[in-house]
């Protein structure tokens, strides 16, 4: 993914990198305002990163599938920025990423919840596997990796992120350990994304692999990200184009009424409805099934 860049697509998407921009002036701010700020107000930058980072990976995931810059060393640089701004070392996120549209959620896809989890086990372990004990994943993407070019970028992507940390937990110790605890925060929220939006589906049936969210708000400020089924059906097509492949899909009887909701995934009743749907008494798929737990009714 994001390796061709498509002759009809703008030579900067503006809208996703105007969001990695405000994390950019954020992250500088950070730096420079830290140690003559107080602590409410270093906290409130922290939490302002959280949310600022979450955003940023709306731009991270259309950046893996279509680049949002078309000149070459512009999206080397993004690679890396858009990775330092979610945590994640860009190479090896993107090749975890391409897993899991192989694989649909399904079995195979190595970031699927394990038989009987719960949901908040599942996001808790998925934000801290990259800090504490990354061997396993990281062994995954390693011999996903095609050649030497590709291996040399894992490497380069660990640095950038995990030197990072390591200069900042070194150079102001409280600002690295907020930085690093805003980032665990973060990814265990994306990570819900990925619950929500496979909540209820099947990996085994082509018209029921990811959720549809109709909500205007989250479509327009996540550049469509709710519209998750006609992405995993066209994973290279760019966002701006997802609307009307959801209304062909639709009007084809395609989008199956019981994954699609008015709701964004961000609404409370949604994450109340995923965390219970994957109650870890109630969700334990047998060990050869591509089936996600389906969702209590109305769930989605």
């Amino acid at each position: 993914m994001a390796t061709r860049f498509p002759a009809d697509a703008p030579a900067l998407d503006l809208p996703n990198l105007g969001v990695h921009a405000l994390w950019a002036g954020w992250f500088g701010v950070l730096l420079r305002a830290w140690d003559a700020a107080p602590v409410p107000t270093r906290a409130a930058l922290l939490l302002a990163g959280v949310a600022l980072q979450f955003w940023s990976y709306a731009a991270l995931h259309n950046h893996m599938h279509v680049p949002l810059a078309r000149s070459r060393p512009l999206r080397f640089v993004l690679h890396r920025t858009l990775g330092l701004a979610c945590g994640f070392p860009y190479r090896g996120y993107h090749l975890h990423h391409l897993n899991h549209h192989r694989f649909d959620n399904g079995e195979g896809d190595w970031g699927r919840l394990r038989p009987g989890e719960a949901a908040l086990h599942y996001c808790a372990r998925w934000a801290l596997t990259p800090w504490l004990w990354p061997w396993v994943a990281l062994g995954k993407v390693w011999g996903a990796a095609r050649g030497r070019a590709q291996r040399l970028e894992l490497l380069l992507d660990f640095a950038v992120v995990d030197g990072t940390v390591v200069a900042l937990l070194v150079w102001r110790p409280a600002l690295g350990a907020g930085y690093l605890a805003g980032l665990v925060v973060t990814q265990g929220c994306i990570h819900y994304l990925n619950l929500a939006a496979h909540h209820g589906t099947d990996a085994r049936e082509r018209t029921q692999l990811a959720n549809t969210s109709r909500s205007r708000f989250y479509n327009r400020w996540f550049f469509n990200a709710g519209l998750h089924q006609a992405h995993h059906l066209r994973p290279q097509l760019p966002w701006r184009a997802l609307e009307a492949l959801t209304r062909e899909l639709e009007r084809e009887g395609r989008l199956p009424v019981h994954l699609t909701t008015g709701l964004s995934p961000l609404h409370p009743a949604w994450a109340a409805r995923v965390v219970r749907g994957y109650d870890a008494r109630a969700c334990k798929p047998p060990a050869d099934s591509r089936t996600t737990p389906a969702p209590p009714s109305g769930a989605t």
